[in-house]
């Protein structure tokens, strides 16, 4: 197995991107092991099991199964490059936290990128399963989702899954998802998305094609099943925008109420002005916000 290394860039921190990975939860998409993660990654010639690990000035990936072509290769060195957002100086927006008298949202977690979900159908799909849930019942349906869509990798006793592809998505019913605890509306939106991208209707390009941020929230939003948070989230983990902010976010909200020592949930108004600063950044500090979650309150 060759070894496939991707140079770190300037404030990266493998171990709080691995600890984002590891909150605890039954995530079916990567597998966290003490000095490393291992993924099964699509590429053009097949599915790669891949296991990445810390190197000292670079990512050090191996193919542990699957086609180790030059083509292999090169998708799983861009998906990597993706998922960790590898190509982003953060230089500038730990300036502006500094210059801002905020570098206590940035320096404790430094060098923590914002893990994204390369493909875009995954992506929407998940906003969809979280809305309005807790986090362990989503990443619980998630599993139920892949379990019913995806065929198992099996390697070492651990089953390994792609996200399932739009066609196979679109085939389901929603009984069959209501039998595995979907609701009725989740259902509908999860296999309308799925048939929309299969139409031909919806498509990354389709959507990284228009000019801007608040165009490309109002495409979404125009799916059913799609409202602000959902298209916020998704263009933040998807499409590496960094301007946008997740408004309705449970999360986002008890960040914000922590950092104002708010005794209630923060207004829209008040999450706006806090993110004033930072524009251009927000996705971000709404990454970070979320991080300081974990933190106990001095």
């Amino acid at each position: 197995m060759d070894l496939i290394s991707i140079a770190k860039p300037p404030l990266f921190n493998f171990e709080e991107c691995k600890w984002f990975l590891d909150r605890g939860y039954d995530d079916c998409m990567h597998q966290v092991l003490e000095t490393s993660i291992r993924k099964l990654i699509p590429t053009p010639e097949g599915n790669c099991l891949i296991e990445v690990a810390d190197g000292d000035e670079a990512l050090e990936a191996v193919i542990i199964t699957g086609p180790e072509s030059p083509a292999a290769v090169t998708a799983v060195r861009q998906y990597l490059s993706s998922w960790f957002d590898m190509e982003r100086d953060l230089n500038p927006l730990y300036d502006l936290t500094h210059q801002t008298k905020t570098s206590w949202l940035t320096d404790p977690y430094q060098g923590l990128r914002l893990v994204m979900i390369p493909d875009f159908f995954e992506a929407i799909s998940w906003s969809v399963i979280g809305q309005q849930i807790n986090l362990k019942f989503a990443f619980a349906l998630k599993r139920r989702l892949v379990e019913l869509c995806s065929t198992p990798h099996e390697y070492e006793g651990v089953e390994h899954y792609t996200f399932p592809s739009p066609a196979s998505v679109a085939k389901l019913t929603v009984a069959e998802l209501k039998e595995r605890q979907y609701s009725q509306r989740k259902a509908e939106y999860l296999i309308g998305i799925a048939q929309q991208f299969e139409a031909g209707l919806l498509s990354h390009e389709q959507i990284s094609g228009l000019p801007d941020t608040p165009q490309m929230i109002e495409a979404l939003c125009a799916i059913r099943g799609i409202g602000e948070w959902s298209a916020n989230y998704v263009l933040m983990k998807a499409f590496q925008r960094m301007d946008c902010i997740t408004h309705g976010d449970t999360g986002l909200q008890a960040a914000v109420k922590r950092q104002l020592n708010l005794d209630r949930k923060p207004t829209r108004e008040e999450i706006i002005e806090f993110l004033k600063p930072f524009k251009g950044w927000e996705s971000y500090l709404v990454f970070y916000l979320w991080r300081t979650l974990s933190d106990k309150k001095t």
